[in-house]
């Protein structure tokens, strides 16, 4: 009886051990499921406020717990991005794809961080990569056209336009984008009928006013660019880039303090808006504000530290009141910046600018 009996007790003594240490192990891994979730729900709601800061710290805290977790690299490199954090925002895309690599929109997203940095070619890879995965996504289309008209490649852009067009004939972006192509391709009277029919479809969309505008001011037609900003800034108030916009306008026409205004209003919306700062500070030497543009070019760089144009402004006006050191400092980080970004005509421009310093 007992001999029986003591096999069968046996092995409900390991069954229960094998039971509790089975639960021990699934409340570790649901705690770590649930830490995770915490982090990464605080993370997500920081994100949405535009706390990026905080949201990059709980997706560090996700990813200590979940290392593993393509999609938390992904919004974090979104996150990193957003605040001019490209070269790291990259190495968080690299870190998605080598995870998932079949995720298109982990390739989409690793592109507009390499457009950023004006690593244009490839970013083109980069949509080549995600149309391959996703051959209908308009918005991808759209995207790897503009990168083709940055690289001068405007005819190729068209044909992307068209191909977004075709998909979704009532894609206003692709409206826009394609009239901007036909503006650099001197086919203005196809380029205005592209923003005229992406206004019929938002006639309330200050985007195609400030991209018309944009074309009217290439054509040295201030005043009628100057009037489709400031119709943009009435329909979107609460818009910074069409202050940007309307700001760029009245520093052409000379309007200096009202284009400071401008941009004071568009950092208030945008506060992470660096090429503001840059153009404010542009406004402000023109007033001779020096310091106070050095100011704005600081927090320009705080906001992009590879950027060599950034640099090489602050070089400059650094220079203009005599603090010749910091001047040269500037022109040296900026070359080493358009070196990495293979700008070659701003190459020249710093070489020459630090020839002349070294020679005085």
């Amino acid at each position: 009886m007992t001999t029986t009996q003591a096999p069968k007790q046996w092995f409900w003594e390991v069954a229960v051990a094998v039971a509790i240490v089975a639960a021990i192990a699934a409340a570790a891994v649901w705690a770590r499921i649930y830490d995770t979730r915490s982090h990464y729900n605080r993370a997500v709601a920081s994100f949405e406020s535009g706390r990026y800061l905080g949201a990059i710290a709980e997706f560090d805290q996700a990813l200590q717990l979940e290392p593993d977790a393509a999609h938390i690299y992904s919004i974090r490199g979104s996150a990193k991005s957003i605040l001019g954090r490209y070269r790291e925002a990259i190495a968080d895309y690299d870190q998605a794809l080598r995870l998932e690599p079949d995720t298109a929109y982990f390739y989409a997203n690793r592109a507009a961080a390499r457009s950023s940095l004006g690593q244009h070619r490839e970013a083109i890879a980069d949509y080549d990569q995600a149309l391959r995965l996703a051959p209908d996504d308009v918005y991808n289309y759209v995207n790897r056209g503009v990168m083709k008209s940055n690289l001068g490649q405007h005819r190729e852009a068209v044909a992307d336009y068209d191909q977004a067009l075709r998909l979704e004939p009532d894609n206003v972006r692709a409206y826009v984008s394609r009239g901007r192509a036909l503006s650099s391709l001197g086919e203005y009277e196809e380029a205005f009928a592209d923003f005229d029919q992406a206004l019929r479809l938002e006639p309330d969309n200050a985007n195609i006013y400030t991209s018309r505008g944009d074309v009217k001011f290439d054509l040295g037609q201030i005043q009628e660019a100057f009037a489709d900003y400031d119709q943009a800034v009435r329909l979107e108030p609460d818009n910074g880039f069409v202050y940007f916009a309307r700001a760029y306008a009245r520093t052409d026409l000379g309007q200096y303090a009202e284009a400071i205004f401008d941009y004071d209003q568009a950092l208030r919306l945008q506060p992470y808006f660096a090429g503001a700062y840059v153009n404010r500070a542009q406004a402000r030497i023109e007033l001779g504000q020096f310091q106070k543009a050095i100011t704005d070019y600081d927090q320009a760089v705080r906001l992009q530290p590879e950027s060599a144009y950034v640099y090489f402004n602050r070089g400059l006006t650094r220079a203009e009141i005599g603090l010749s050191r910091e001047a040269l400092a500037d022109l040296k980080a900026a070359l080493g910046f358009a070196r990495e970004a293979g700008a070659s005509d701003l190459i020249t421009s710093i070489e020459e600018k630090i020839q002349e310093f070294e020679q005085e």
